[in-house]
């Protein structure tokens, strides 16, 4: 994992007849950068010289609609800041402005409202309710709905929201801010650290980027307007799949304003934030020469001197492999430019971005480029008739050297007393261990390369026809033609290092590779259609209805091709120059097709009673004639009880209690194999008939099975929405729970050896995945400083209904091995009870060793015989905690705002999983001697005095060394297995912005500054 602070600048500007430009440089104490831009400035509207006016004092009263006062209102005078107060508890106010001055009054829940003085010394205000919130509309499937008339669980992130995260990746900036969503980061490298993400724990979900199933992890997060996801029975209409929720991704587009240009960039450094510390070259030869005493006390003669001990402990001999081959920091860089406006006919957003992120490699030669281009374009041709043209592209660019990924591990296995070159020669690379030499290979000039590029151009032509005779009615058609190119290029040079022969004065040369190519390249295409109606009316005005239709097919193509070839002279990487000895090459097309009719209904009585109805029939190319279509519906309820005249009586200060429940079935295609039900040969392995050499063979695809089907989801979720006080307080809860059957298994297990077929997959396994989510937020105005408190949490298992096995053989293995009605992530292994102290104690203990003990010594770990038998093996293994995907999730989201300051703290965690840390990364000597160790193996049991076999012991945390280690104390046991609950510093961002009062004068319309760091804390 990574942190990366930024210092950034966002530039927000409309056009006027004329422009100014100002160019401003910020710099920042620190590590920041100094970081120029430019800000663009309207011109003033109005010029001349200000004339001078008399001042009066106002006094006033603020009252509600209902003609209560409000407490705490800000009463500012425009365009003078630190000029306003704020009302008593009686609503009442007393300021003294200029007469012809300009009120603004504004409070935490109603809408900001400005009043003219006009010289008038007494004023009274009416604030109205700010009902954006619940007017505000959601993006759900296939269309649009107000958040107040939503009956499914839908949860969405606005673009401000999602930028307070600043990330490559937009997974990575999902993480903690989506009840029910979980998104895990396994890794940091560029280009490739995307986090896993998926929804309540279901699997892998759906994404629809402007309603097209797309990718979205690489998309310039500048460009996205929302981010919603559907957890429920809301999710049904996208049919099969659906089933494991929905990511629904909008970009911006134009909007009715002059021409506006908005620039957003930053220039900052990575770090990691924790790494395994190594032994340095002293602790290794000392712990080396104590291993070596260890395995063999009376005999045993030390690898490395006292000479050499003493060389390596001043510093004077010995290599820090990690600090020759990584650096403290890397860059990262992004610039985003967006032009946006538009007429009433008119509308458009088009932008480009720019993404360079860098690794921590020396060599500089690991690193991921990405370039983003948008152009979103609506046009009114007719009265009704609207064209919506969206394009989009992308070019990204990952580099590293050969063979990359294993650098960590090959600067972990550099042994460190060994020098980088042979005999400090910088013409000879030197041989450090049984892997190459790290800071040699990760120079792509000496190893080689690995290169990805991705080509991506996205677009979708949809024409939307106001029907003019019917009130409400809608038709729009929709077609999209996405295509993406993917090239692959791994590129092996020779390779080769050395030592030094002293006795006979040459190097000796260790070859580690020899060139070779493997150069792929990938097509794929995909045209979607969608063919909707819709419906949208309000009758006696209280029966709002809406209803749509949508026809919705698709297939997507790719084909590969790989060519792969040795190099007698590796000088030129392209295949035509390599030998045609043990040449490969190997291809395929794939294609699919799906289609689907989605039904929707949705009607509530006077914003109080909500009903939806939805379904999906879906058809895949999958299964037989007979089984291809299925019939998935969905229904969801809602009644709005803050709308009932009792409980507005009862809690007038309750604005929103809203009650909903929904039920689902959705088929999914899953994971099975397509064409299962028919009979067929297909190409398999070679023969050798006759004198005509190898014949390329075929074989049965093994027995057909014609009855396989979609499996089913049952989705259930029952929830509540509540808010008091216009968002003093809100809450936000749901259950949900989902049943799946018809899971795809083999009944490989379950029938006689003696077989000869191989068995289709068939609809025999069944789960159960349940779990609660909870959302309670907090926003309040005090004098000039706004806050917002926000916190989510959000828990799911998962567990085994039924799983086709073998029947059990006994009840151990019923109790080891059935997993049925069990919940899954189950951590099995040894139960740890202590350290051995002694050899006493380790002669009187069960036998754990297959030799009477005797190879264990004070500080190995000492297991429990879990079932009684006097040794230690298998049958002692035990559930010790759960699996390495977290149960739980939580964040906390923190914003508050004063005269021009703002600071967003944002926590993130997760919780309810462990890891092992196990393999040979617990031995003394990484891969049972041949590399380096971890800095930690200095804290270990050891005799006072290494080389005398009757020293005391003394006591440590790590067990005593050996050069190969002891498989048992690195096996996973409890020892082994931690806890990897975290709460993270996801995001601080602090950031000022300029008071109107200065910028005007210099015709700059906004101008903020902002520092941004991401996980600083973890």
């Amino acid at each position: 994992m990574k942190h990366a602070c930024k210092m950034n600048t966002v530039v927000l500007k409309s056009f006027n007849d004329r422009l100014k430009i100002a160019t401003v440089s910020a710099l920042m104490a620190g590590t920041f950068l100094c970081v120029p831009f430019t800000v663009y400035a309207e011109s003033p509207s109005v010029s001349g010289i200000e004339q001078t006016v008399r001042n009066i004092t106002v006094k006033g009263v603020v009252v509600d609609a209902g003609g209560e006062p409000v407490i705490g209102a800000s009463v500012q005078l425009k365009g003078a800041a630190g000029v306003g107060t704020i009302t008593d508890v009686d609503g009442k106010f007393t300021l003294p402005v200029p007469a012809n001055g300009v009120l603004q009054i504004s409070y935490i829940g109603y809408k900001t409202t400005e009043v003219r003085v006009n010289g008038q010394a007494g004023l009274k205000v009416t604030l109205q309710e700010d009902t954006e919130t619940l007017d505000e509309v959601v993006v759900v499937g296939y269309g649009i709905q107000k958040k107040a008339s939503v009956t499914g669980s839908v949860a969405a992130i606005s673009s401000d929201k999602l930028m307070e995260v600043k990330a490559p990746s937009v997974t990575n900036m999902l993480a903690g801010r989506l009840p029910g969503l979980r998104a895990v980061q396994r890794s940091g490298s560029p280009g490739d650290d995307g986090a896993s993400v998926d929804i309540r724990g279901y699997g892998s979900m759906l994404v629809i980027v402007d309603g097209i199933e797309r990718d979205y992890t690489q998309l310039d997060p500048n460009d996205i307007e929302s981010i919603s996801i559907l957890k429920d029975a809301a999710a049904a209409v996208y049919g099969f799949k659906g089933s494991n929720g929905v990511l629904l991704v909008t970009t911006k587009k134009g909007t009715e304003q002059k021409v506006k240009i908005e620039y957003n960039g930053y220039v900052g450094f990575q770090k990691v934030t924790r790494y395994p510390e190594m032994m340095n070259a002293y602790e290794y030869a000392s712990l080396y020469n104590e291993a070596i005493h260890n395995a063999n006390p009376w005999r045993g003669a030390s690898a490395y001197s006292q000479e050499q001990l003493e060389a390596y402990r001043n510093g004077t001999a010995g290599t820090d492999w990690w600090s020759e081959t990584m650096r403290s920091t890397a860059p990262q860089t992004s610039h985003n430019l967006s032009l946006t406006g538009g007429t009433e006919k008119v509308k458009y957003y088009m932008s480009i971005g720019y993404m360079d992120q860098g690794g921590i490699i020396r060599s500089g030669d690991w690193n991921y480029q990405r370039y983003n281009v948008r152009s979103n374009l609506s046009v009114e041709v007719a009265k009704g008739l609207n064209v919506e043209l969206r394009l989009s592209g992308r070019f990204d660019n990952r580099k590293k050297p050969y063979n990359g990924d294993n650098l960590f591990r090959s600067a972990q296995m550099a042994i460190p007393t060994y020098s980088m070159y042979a005999n400090d020669n910088p013409d000879y690379w030197g041989a450090v261990g049984d892997m190459a030499n790290p800071v040699h290979v990760s120079d792509s000039d000496d190893s080689g390369y690995e290169d990805r590029l991705r080509r991506e151009f996205n677009s979708s032509l949809a024409i939307t026809w106001q029907l003019p005779w019917v009130k409400g009615l809608m038709a729009k058609a929709l077609v999209a033609y996405d295509y993406t190119n993917k090239e692959w290029k791994t590129w092996r040079k020779d390779l080769s290092e050395y030592t030094y022969d002293y006795a006979n004065e040459e190097y000796i040369e260790k070859v580690v590779n020899t060139a070779h190519l493997e150069s792929k390249l990938e097509n794929y295409d995909k045209p979607t259609y969608q063919f909707s109606m819709n419906y949208n009316n309000t009758f006696a005005k209280k029966h709002n209805i809406g209803a749509m239709l949508v026809w919705e097919m698709y297939n997507d193509k790719k084909n590969w091709v790989t060519g792969t070839r040795d190099f007698a002279i590796g000088l030129i990487p392209d295949l035509d120059y390599g030998d045609k000895t043990n040449q490969e090459a190997s291809g395929k097309t794939q294609e699919t097709a799906h289609a689907g009719l989605v039904g929707r209904l949705n009607y509530d009585f006077s914003n109080r009673y909500l009903v939806e109805f939805n379904f999906r029939y879906d058809g895949t190319y999958k299964f037989r004639a007979g089984n291809r279509w299925g019939f998935f519906p969905g229904v969801s309820l809602g009644w709005r009880v803050s709308e009932e005249a009792f409980f507005k009586k009862l809690l007038p200060d309750m604005d929103n209690l809203k009650i909903r429940a929904s039920y689902a079935k959705v088929g999914d295609e899953g994971d099975f194999d397509a064409f299962q039900y028919l009979d067929g040969y297909t190409s398999h392995g070679s023969y050798i008939m006759g004198s005509n050499g190898v014949t390329s063979g075929m074989t049965t695809v093994g027995m057909a099975n014609p009855w396989l089907t979609w499996y089913e989801s049952k989705i259930m979720n029952i929830g509540f929405e509540a808010s008091y006080h216009r968002g003093l307080i809100s809450v936000e809860f749901d259950w949900f729970r989902r049943n799946r059957s018809g899971l795809p298994a083999t009944r490989v297990g379950s029938l006689p050896t003696i077989f000869g077929e191989s068995m289709p997959q068939e609809n025999l396994n069944s789960d159960i995945n349940t779990g609660f989510e909870i959302v309670v937020g907090h926003k309040n105005r005090i004098g000039n400083f706004n806050y917002n408190v926000s916190a989510n949490f959000s828990t799911t298992r998962i567990k085994y209904d039924y799983v086709e096995r073998a029947a059990s053989t006994n009840m151990y293995d019923d109790w080891r091995n059935n997993t049925n009605g069990r919940y899954k992530d189950i951590r099995w292994g040894k139960k740890v009870i202590g350290q051995f102290t002694s050899f006493e104690e380790i002669l009187n203990s069960p036998v754990q060793d297959k030799d009477g003990n005797r190879s264990l010594m004070p500080g190995d770990l000492k297991f429990e015989d879990y079932n009684g038998d006097g040794i230690i093996d298998d049958n002692d293994t035990q559930p010790l905690g759960h699996g390495a995907t977290p149960r739980m999730y939580y964040g906390l989201n923190m914003s508050g705002e004063y005269k021009g300051f703002d600071l967003t703290v944002f926590f993130q965690g997760a919780a309810g999983h462990d890891i092992y840390v196990s393999g040979d990364i617990l031995d003394p000597f990484i891969q049972q001697g041949l590399g380096n160790g971890l800095a930690i193996m200095t804290d270990r049991w050891h005799r006072e005095d290494p080389t005398d076999p009757y020293s005391k012991w003394i006591p440590g945390y790590m067990p005593a060394a050996r050069v190969a280690g002891v498989a048992d104390n690195r096996s996973g046991n409890s020892w082994s297995l931690h806890n990897a609950n975290y709460l993270r510093l996801k995001t601080l961002e602090l950031g000022y912005t300029l008071p109107k009062v200065l910028t005007k004068k210099a015709a700059i319309d906004r101008v903020r500054f902002y520092i941004n760091c991401n996980n600083l804390l973890t």
